[in-house]
């Protein structure tokens, strides 16, 4: 007889990780093609700590991208209720 455990826990994380590396993999491509000539990006790791991901010409240019970013994720929220 054989017994097969699935953990759902590690099903959910296997999940994100991958929802994780298909938002890399768009940006890659967007910035191959030349679409994404800047960015701006915020992470979490599994420790809490957090982290600010940029590549931008200039400062004032990271700060507006995170802003502009910040917005957006909270209009979406706002929507969603």
């Amino acid at each position: 007889m054989k017994v097969i455990s699935i953990d759902p826990n590690e099903k959910a994380k296997q999940r994100h990780k991958a929802d994780l590396l298909e938002v890399l993999n768009e940006m890659r491509d967007q910035i191959e093609s030349g679409e994404i000539v800047s960015f701006v990006a915020a992470s979490v790791c599994n420790d809490g700590e957090c982290q600010i991901h940029a590549q931008v010409t200039e400062l004032i240019s990271g700060i507006g991208l995170f802003e502009l970013g910040k917005q957006m994720l909270i209009r979406q929220e706002a929507f969603e209720e």
